[in-house]
């Protein structure tokens, strides 16, 4: 691996972690990039809390904390370039990618669905995207999604690249919380 891809790892990790201001058990984040068109990232935590808790969309942050929404945004977008940037660099032709935090790994898969030709939309590849990987029930679908959802996990995918490596080994910094102070 590069040295300049382990340096994104790490510059991902970190953005990812300042922009969660509770204890986490686990992040699911989840970027696409299509030539010629926008893309788009979120992502959701699980709090660590003594209960089962729902997991947190990143869009909520803001009003659930009462961070300054313009200043989060520009951190999203500035992990959004991050995450674009390893792309360019990576020189494969992965369209997507999601990243798993959790006990101690961060884990990256990248995906080579072809975006642009997909029979998908971009709400319903979140509707299964959410499914496969916040671990949704079935049952706590609409029934539209659950077709939905029936339907995707029929078809035969490309298998991901994984990358997965130590937490440790990003180096955290202390730095939860630096600028999302108001």
């Amino acid at each position: 691996m590069q040295s300049g891809q382990r340096k994104l790892y790490k510059e991902i990790y970190n953005s990812i972690i300042k922009l969660i201001p509770e204890k986490w058990k686990k992040i699911c984040l989840y970027a696409s990039f299509v030539e010629g068109l926008k893309g788009e990232m979120y992502f959701y935590y699980f709090p660590k809390k003594l209960i089962k808790s729902k997991p947190i969309n990143c869009y909520e942050i803001p009003n659930k904390f009462g961070f300054n929404e313009s200043t989060y945004n520009d951190e999203l977008s500035n992990l959004y370039l991050k995450i674009k940037k390893l792309k360019q660099i990576s020189k494969l032709p992965w369209t997507n990618t999601t990243i798993i935090i959790e006990k101690n790994l961060f884990t990256m898969e990248f995906h080579y669905e072809n975006l642009r030709q997909s029979k998908y939309s971009d709400e319903q590849r979140h509707i299964i995207w959410c499914y496969k990987y916040l671990n949704l029930p079935l049952d706590s679908l609409e029934k539209k999604d659950q077709s939905l959802v029936k339907s995707y996990k029929g078809e035969t995918r490309v298998k991901p690249t994984i990358f997965i490596d130590e937490i440790a080994n990003l180096e955290y910094e202390e730095i939860r919380n630096q600028i999302l102070k108001v």
